[in-house]
C-alpha cells in the first residue's frame, strides 16, 4: 500500500512540474502575442493583401457578389474579417486596430488547436524519447517561433487561420494512430480540410495528401477506406461548392487563380502590376489596365473590378489571357532560388535543431518492418516535404511554409526513442534543453530585432528624409476635408499596393502613376501636369493624391496633408 502512495505520490509531483512548464510556456507565447498586437495596433499596421480581404469580406455581408466572388482570394478569412466589421462598425481610427484583434484571437486559437495537436503526437507514441517537459518546451518554442516569427501576427493574411485548421486536422490523424476513427470524426476531418482550403487555396492538393494519410490508421483496411471516403466526401462537399461558385464565374474549372498569378510573376518575371502584354510566348491580356500617356506613365483601371484597388482585389482579371508555356531554365532558376530559401531556413535559422535532432534520430530511431508502419507514425514528414516542394516550384515564404514546419518536426522529433545506455539517457535531456535554448534564442533575436525597428526610425543624414503621415487616416481625413466623399473615386502617384489611405477614406483608386516614374511628371510645367491629370479625370476621378513628392516638384493647386510630403489636387468636372 504505502509503494502504490509513493508511486501516486511521485506521478502528481510530476504532473504538477509539467503544468508548470506548460503554463509558463504559455504565458510566454500569451505574453509575446499581446507584445505583438500592441506594436501592430500602435503603427497601424496593415498590408496590401489585408485590404483586399476587408473589401471581399465586407462586399460578402453587404450581399455584393460581384465583388464577394473571388477566384484569387480565399474566402474564409474574408468572410470572417467582414463579420468583424459589420457587427462592430468601428471609425476610422479603430479598423485596422481591430483586424489586429481578430488575428490576435486567430493566433489564440491557433495555440489551442496545436496544444491539442501535441498532446496527440506524444500520447501516439508507444515508447517516448523526449522526457515530458523538453517535449512540451521544444513544442511551445516551436510553435511561437512559427506563429510569431514566420507566419508574423501583424500580417493580415489567412496564414494563422490555415495553421489553426490544419493543427485540428492534424490531431484527428494522429488520433487514428493509436485507436480506431469514428464515423464522427472522419466526417470532422474532412469538414476541417474543407474548411482549411477556403482559408487558403494550398490546402486543395494539400488536403489530399491528409486523406492519403488517413488510410494507414489503426484498424482494417476496409475500415480504413470506407472511414476515408467519409471524409473525401466531406471535404468534396464543402470545396466543390465553393470550386463550382468561382468556377462559373470564370467560365472554365479552376479551384484557385492564385498559384496562375504567381507562377507567371515570378518564373517568368511579368511586370506586376499593368502587364500590357508580351514577350510573345505569353500571349496579350485580355482586359489590361489602359496606359494611357507615356510619359509618365498613367495606367487607368475604373471598370469593371470594384474594391478599393482594383488591381489587387481581382489580381487575375487583368491578366486573363497570359499564356504558360514550360520554361526549363526559368523554372529551375526558381526552384534553384526555393532551395537556397529552405537552406537558410534548415541551416542558418534552424541548424542546431537539425543537427542534434539527425544525430539522435541515428543513435535511437526506430526501425519498422513494414512501410505502412512508417507513414502510420511519421507520416507527416511526408506530407510537409510534399507541400514544401509544391511552394518550391512557385514560391515561397516563410509564412506559407510555418505550419508544415511545426508537422515536419512533430514527427522527425518522434523518431527518437528512448536511448539503451544509462549514459545517453543522460545526455537525452541536456541534448534537448540545448535545443529548448536555442529556439528561446531564436525567439528573442527576432523580437528584439523588431523592437529595434520600432525605436531606431532615425533618418539617414545622407538621404533626403521622407516624411509620410503619422497615420494613414491622416490622409483620409484630407481628402474629406476637400469635400471628397466615401464611395467617390480617386487617382493616386504613388503605389497602390501600399495607399491604406484609401481603404480608410472608402474611396476608389481608378488610375495610377508610380511614384518612381513621375520626375518628368513633377519636372513639367503647369499645361503639362494638367494634360496628365485630364487622364485621372477622364477615369472619374475627383481628385488626386500624390505620395511623397519630392522637393523639387511644381507644384501650382496642390494641397499639402499637413506637415507630409502627401500631396491632394482636386479635379474639376
Amino acid at each position: 500500500m504505502a509503494t502504490v502512495y509513493l508511486k501516486l505520490q511521485h506521478t502528481i509531483e510530476k504532473l504538477y512540474t509539467l503544468n508548470r512548464w506548460r503554463w509558463g510556456f504559455r504565458l510566454l507565447a500569451v505574453v509575446l502575442g499581446l507584445l505583438h498586437l500592441w506594436a501592430a495596433i500602435t503603427n497601424y499596421s496593415m498590408n496590401a493583401d489585408g485590404i483586399s480581404y476587408m473589401d471581399i469580406g465586407e462586399a460578402f455581408w453587404q450581399g455584393d457578389w460581384s465583388l464577394a466572388v473571388n477566384a484569387v482570394w480565399s474566402p474564409l478569412y474574408a468572410w470572417l474579417l467582414g463579420l468583424v466589421l459589420h457587427l462592430f462598425q468601428p471609425g476610422m481610427r479603430w479598423e485596422f486596430a481591430l483586424v489586429q484583434g481578430v488575428n490576435f484571437a486567430l493566433y489564440l486559437g491557433a495555440m489551442g488547436c496545436w496544444e491539442w495537436f501535441w498532446q496527440e503526437v506524444r500520447r501516439s507514441q508507444p515508447t517516448p524519447g523526449w522526457p515530458d517537459w523538453v517535449w512540451w518546451g521544444l513544442g511551445y518554442g516551436l510553435f511561437i517561433w512559427s506563429a510569431l516569427g514566420l507566419i508574423e501576427l501583424w500580417a493580415v493574411t489567412p496564414d494563422m487561420l490555415m495553421a489553426g485548421l490544419v493543427y485540428i486536422a492534424a490531431a484527428l490523424l494522429v488520433r487514428g494512430r493509436y485507436q480506431q476513427r469514428g464515423w464522427g470524426a472522419a466526417g470532422l476531418l474532412g469538414l476541417l480540410l474543407g474548411l482549411a482550403y477556403l482559408s487558403k487555396a494550398i490546402m486543395f492538393p494539400v488536403a489530399f495528401l491528409f486523406l492519403g494519410l488517413s488510410l494507414f490508421g489503426q484498424g482494417t483496411w476496409r475500415h480504413n477506406v470506407t472511414h476515408t471516403l467519409l471524409s473525401a466526401f466531406c471535404f468534396l462537399l464543402i470545396s466543390g461548392s465553393w470550386i463550382g461558385v468561382i468556377s462559373t464565374m470564370r467560365g472554365r474549372v479552376t479551384f484557385s487563380d492564385a498559384g496562375t498569378i504567381t507562377y507567371v510573376r515570378y518564373v517568368y518575371g511579368l511586370p506586376y502590376p499593368h502587364w500590357q502584354g508580351g514577350p510573345a510566348p505569353l500571349g496579350q491580356p485580355l482586359h489590361p489596365s489602359r496606359q494611357v500617356h507615356q510619359d509618365p506613365p498613367v495606367y487607368i483601371f475604373a471598370q469593371p473590378v470594384g474594391g478599393t484597388y482594383p488591381i489587387s482585389t481581382d489580381p487575375f482579371y487583368w491578366y486573363e489571357g497570359v499564356q504558360t508555356p514550360f520554361n526549363p531554365g526559368a523554372q529551375l532558376r526558381l526552384f534553384l532560388a526555393s532551395l537556397l530559401f529552405y537552406f537558410d531556413l534548415f541551416g542558418r535559422q534552424s541548424g542546431v535543431l537539425v543537427a542534434l535532432t539527425l544525430f539522435w534520430v541515428g543513435v535511437t530511431g526506430p526501425r519498422y518492418p513494414h512501410l505502412t508502419d512508417w507513414l502510420r507514425r511519421h507520416g507527416f514528414i511526408l506530407l510537409a516535404a510534399a507541400a514544401l516542394g509544391l511552394y518550391a516550384l512557385v514560391y515561397v515564404e516563410e509564412r506559407y511554409v510555418a505550419v508544415f514546419l511545426v508537422l515536419l518536426w512533430a514527427d522527425g522529433w518522434t523518431l527518437v526513442r528512448p536511448p539503451e545506455l544509462p549514459a545517453r539517457r543522460t545526455w537525452l535531456p541536456i541534448t534537448g534543453g540545448a535545443m529548448i535554448l536555442f529556439l528561446l534564442l531564436q525567439i528573442m533575436a527576432f523580437n528584439l530585432e523588431g523592437a529595434g525597428v520600432l525605436a531606431n526610425r532615425q533618418p539617414d543624414p545622407l538621404v533626403t528624409p521622407r516624411r509620410g503621415p503619422t497615420w494613414p487616416g491622416e490622409v483620409a481625413e484630407a481628402l474629406y476635408q476637400v469635400g471628397v466623399q466615401p464611395g467617390d473615386s480617386v487617382g493616386l502617384i504613388g503605389y497602390g499596393f501600399e495607399a491604406f489611405w484609401a481603404r480608410l477614406a472608402r474611396v476608389k483608386i481608378v488610375g495610377e502613376m508610380f511614384e518612381w516614374q513621375a520626375a518628368s511628371f513633377w519636372l513639367g510645367d503647369e499645361p503639362f501636369q494638367a494634360e496628365v491629370l485630364h487622364h485621372f479625370a477622364a477615369a472619374g476621378a475627383k481628385a488626386v493624391v500624390a505620395e511623397y513628392v519630392p522637393p523639387y516638384a511644381h507644384l501650382p493647386g496642390w494641397q499639402q496633408v499637413g506637415h507630409t510630403d502627401f500631396y491632394i489636387y482636386l479635379l474639376t468636372e
